[in-house]
């Protein structure tokens, strides 16, 4: 009640030295939050990709590829401008390779696992998924069997590329959609887990910070071959020579 709200602010501000907030209560009439949180994130069609909720009545389009992803604790529901743009990255890379030149992939820093499921639906290869928040990894082992592709997507918690089952391995894919910073400190290992001739999708990085992401890239032996914008947002698609 509105007393025991006073007095707990009362008791607050005192012990933090500041004046006591005034306080305003309204009713706010019974509504379904949840759904009216999801009614605000409508499915996207992105290239190829169809990316809806579990909620979703819409149905999927013909020829798309559906990615079923609820919003939840984890990264990656395909609204954020860093997603969409890998998205369009994967949508762009399959105009560019022939049948088989794919075969493994992995996605670095998953969060929900969309792009994970994105290549596992797309190509229909085994991917790795990796995080270092195992709640992330929790979640996309959850979204990858709601999404039919639970055989293919290994979800795995580790910082960066250490985990056991990815040292050693090289793979012909590589989506890295974190931040500036890590994407640079991880360039190296990326570049070496990268198979030659492999593409890489790097995204979670501001316009501002693209030049510095590339340099850093460059130095490794990867070419950009293009940049897509979304806001101000960047997205990388980048090849390793053969």
């Amino acid at each position: 009640n509105k007393d025991a709200i006073d007095l707990t602010l009362l008791s607050t501000a005192e012990a933090i030295d500041m004046k006591v907030p005034r306080v305003k209560l309204l009713k706010i009439r019974n509504r379904n939050w949840v759904l009216d949180n999801i009614k605000k994130f409508p499915p996207l069609t992105i290239g190829q990709f169809f990316v809806h909720g579990n909620e979703s009545e819409k149905p999927i389009p013909y020829g798309k590829i559906s990615l079923c992803i609820p919003a939840a604790e984890a990264f990656g529901t395909g609204d954020h401008g860093s997603t969409k743009g890998c998205l369009v990255a994967l949508d762009k890379l399959n105009s560019r390779i022939r049948s088989g030149q794919i075969n493994l992939a992995l996605d670095m820093g998953c969060g929900s696992g969309i792009l994970a499921i994105a290549m596992a639906k797309r190509w229909r290869i085994p991917v790795i998924a990796t995080d270092i928040d195992p709640i992330s990894t929790k979640v996309c082992r959850v979204n990858a069997k709601a999404n039919g592709v639970a055989k293919s997507v290994q979800s795995l918690s580790s910082p960066g590329y250490e985990h056991r089952r990815i040292i050693g391995k090289k793979f012909d894919v590589i989506a890295s959609n974190i931040l500036a910073l890590p994407l640079t400190r991880l360039a190296r290992d990326l570049a070496y887990h990268l198979a030659p001739g492999g593409w890489a999708i790097l995204s979670g990085l501001l316009v501002s910070d693209t030049n510095r992401v590339l340099s850093t890239h460059a130095l490794q032996g990867l070419k950009l071959f293009e940049r897509i914008t979304i806001g101000d947002w960047q997205t990388l698609l980048l090849k390793k020579s053969n």
